[in-house]
């Protein structure tokens, strides 16, 4: 893993996306530039629910504010913010360079 002076993880530039089946089935691309995050877009598939917009307006700006899937997430919908980390965490394990 390649980590710059300050021993910070440094990310490739791009557009990455991953999926997630359980607990929740939802898709998230995570664009990162300059070596932060810029945009998180989190989606619902198949049956699932829709997502509402404020829940994530509210994920994505925890995470972009954090720079990390380190978050507080959001009251009352804890299996989604597990399930958010998650698939975020995937997108930054992918774009991490090695």
């Amino acid at each position: 893993m390649l980590k710059d002076n300050h021993n910070k993880i440094i990310f490739k530039t791009g557009n990455f996306e991953a999926e997630l089946t359980n607990p929740a089935h939802i898709k998230t691309t995570v664009t990162i530039k300059d070596n932060k995050i810029t945009d998180v877009k989190i989606r619902s598939l198949k049956d699932e629910k829709p997502i509402e917009k404020a829940l994530q307006e509210e994920f994505k700006g925890q995470i972009i504010n954090a720079q990390s899937v380190k978050i507080d997430g959001v009251s009352g919908a804890t299996i989604l913010t597990k399930a958010v980390k998650s698939v975020v965490g995937e997108v930054l394990a992918e774009a991490r360079f090695d």
